[in-house]
């Protein structure tokens, strides 16, 4: 089938920010859309994998949330950890959140269930096609050329990465979204840079099936709880997936990895040398090193990686009616899961502020003003993580908090304003147990 040679918008991207993004234009009742990607089909494997409370309030108006609350397992508590002392809890049901919870769910599901909505409103991803060229004008329809690719010859003897052109279509779109990942195509066509605003990040992740399913409440509850360890200036987490398997993340230190021969694509990217070396008996070191609290893993590994996430950020967030989200716009520290999910919140208000400009009930000027503020967020939240977070440090009193608060506030899997309810909760309850023990 044919590109639509008469559309609303176009969503260049077809991972959970590009989905998101286009189910809301058609839920907002724009259905003369396009969504292409050059993959042949949807993620396999990915790291991210939980869902904020802020992010799953999008998806619960997106009318996809309830059949992914089936399938994943719920993050009520976030534990903080210094080595086997566990320093503070952080309550998720204080959230003042429909779904106060943090969802973890394998990528895939959250891909299908987008997928699966717009099958049903009539749209679909248009796999292995590619976006050749884009030419905004300010205030004008866009020209885009995009091709279909084959991956084998058809006739077209014009080769190409990932196949070769089958047909090449020539569209005229009043708005675009780039939603095409760290290396954006579209992003690169507006010429603006992605460029690295703190120090890169390494991380060590294995994946482990077969851990004992927990018979006790105690050991069940564990289930519940994602928990946080620093341990040398260095973090390490915790994860429990649904059914019977844990993946376990461990910042690496970056002497360790100053010598690697890394790509020099733009990150995050994976460390070849060092990603051989995580075997069974390396997986056992990092626990008994970095997780004293962690009995020795029994079950089997699966997986296992090295992978160097950039902090960066993107000149702009773009410009006229194109506009970048997600990892086209920004990467972040792997940890909190940050760049997938404020990604999926971007594409919400991006794609309901594009929906009224195409409509002509608004202006570029709502574009212009959500994409200076996104950028200012996004500096403030890629801050190197020795720097002070204000919502964890003279606040809550509390030395630790205080000296680890930019890598603890970093490293939760919620919104940068929830992180903050957070840890005044957390200060607030250490300021009444230490006037409660001072007038005893």
């Amino acid at each position: 089938m044919a590109l639509k040679q008469s559309i609303d918008a176009l969503v260049v991207g077809a991972g959970p920010v590009g989905l998101a993004a286009a189910l809301t234009l058609v839920r907002d009742g724009h259905r003369r859309i396009e969504i292409i990607d050059e993959a042949e089909r949807r993620t396999g494997l990915s790291y991210a994998l939980a869902l904020q409370p802020a992010t799953l309030a999008v998806l619960d108006g997106l009318g996809v949330v309830t059949p992914l609350l089936a399938r994943g397992n719920r993050i009520e508590r976030v534990a903080l950890y210094e080595g086997a002392a566990r320093r503070a809890e952080l309550e998720l049901g204080a959230l003042d959140r429909r779904h106060p919870f943090v969802l973890v769910v394998p990528q895939n599901e959250l891909e299908d269930a987008l997928i699966s909505a717009l099958a049903d409103e009539g749209v679909h991803v248009r796999w292995r096609h590619r976006l050749r060229h884009l030419e905004e004008v300010r205030g004008a329809p866009t020209a885009c050329v995009v091709d279909r690719l084959d991956a084998e010859s058809s006739g077209y003897a014009v080769a190409n990465v990932g196949g070769v052109v089958a047909k090449t279509f020539e569209l005229e779109v009043p708005w675009v979204l780039g939603a095409d990942g760290h290396d954006s195509l579209v992003r690169r066509q507006l010429g603006i840079e992605l460029g690295a605003v703190a120090p890169a990040g390494t991380v060590a992740v294995f994946e482990i099936e077969g851990e004992p399913l927990p018979s006790s409440p105690a050991a069940r509850e564990a289930r519940r709880e994602l928990r946080l360890t620093f341990s040398g200036g260095l973090r390490s987490v915790w994860w429990p997936l649904p059914g019977s398997r844990t993946r376990l993340g461990f910042e690496l230190p970056a002497d360790q990895v100053a010598t690697a021969e890394r790509s020099k694509s733009r990150l995050p990217s994976i460390v070849p040398w060092l990603a051989d070396t995580l075997d069974d008996r390396r997986v056992h070191e990092l626990v008994a090193g970095r997780l004293p609290w962690h009995a020795a893993p029994t079950g089997r590994l699966m997986w296992s990686v090295a992978v160097s996430f950039e902090r960066a950020l993107a000149e702009s967030f773009g410009r006229g009616a194109v506009w970048l989200a997600g990892d086209a716009a920004h990467l972040a520290f792997p940890f909190g899961v940050q760049s997938m999910n404020q990604g999926i919140l971007e594409a919400r208000e991006l794609a309901t502020r594009g929906g009224r400009f195409v409509a002509g009930a608004a202006g570029l000027d709502e574009l212009e003003t959500y994409g200076s503020e996104r950028w200012a967020h996004w500096r403030a939240l890629l801050a190197p993580p020795d720097t002070p977070a204000p919502a964890a440090g003279a606040s809550s009193g509390d030395p630790w908090l205080a000296e680890h608060g930019r890598g603890i506030v970093e490293a939760l899997p919620v919104a940068a304003d929830d992180a903050e309810q957070l840890l005044h909760g957390v200060a607030a309850e250490r300021g009444e147990s230490r006037r409660s023990s001072t007038s005893g």
